[in-house]
């Protein structure tokens, strides 16, 4: 069983979080999502992306590009996360890895369970509940967390 968030452990680097679980990434300065050797989907998540509500927190992982809303958009990146999603939601399960900070780093052994789930074409993470979830307190703390509209997420 992975721990949530473990306390006194240090921060690595998200290429190196994701070779800690069994994933081998296609592209591992690309990749933000892989299929671990059991098969199971690891994604990686940006804590500045995480919104929280009464009943757990969330994340959109992947949505349609929207043609002109963004000047660069890395497609294959996009369609290997899409893959990914897809299987998670088949999966029914993904463990989640949170990034935060100026590195990019993520919490060593801090993989966390989550759901994928389809709502219209967009796929989001689904996990936990804010009093389940002790370590995330510490990185979302002092900080507003957005509910943005589905319009500002696709891009």
């Amino acid at each position: 069983m992975l721990t949530l968030f473990p306390t006194g452990s240090r921060r690595i680097s998200r290429v190196q979080a994701f070779t800690e679980q069994g994933v081998s990434l296609a592209y591992p300065p690309r990749s933000w999502s892989g299929v671990r050797e059991d098969g199971a989907v690891v994604i990686a998540i940006r804590a500045g992306e995480v919104q929280a509500s009464f009943d757990g927190f969330r994340c959109l992982l992947w949505s349609p590009v929207i043609e002109g809303a963004t000047e660069w958009v890395d497609r294959p990146m996009k369609q290997e996360r899409l893959g990914h999603c897809r299987l998670a939601a088949t999966l029914g399960s993904a463990d989640g890895l949170l990034v935060s900070g100026a590195a990019a780093d993520v919490e060593r052994g801090a993989a966390f369970p989550l759901r994928v789930e389809k709502r219209g074409v967009e796929y989001w993470a689904f996990w936990g509940a804010p009093g389940c979830a002790p370590g995330i307190a510490e990185i979302l703390r002092d900080r507003a967390l957005p509910l943005y509209s589905m319009n500002q997420l696709a891009a």
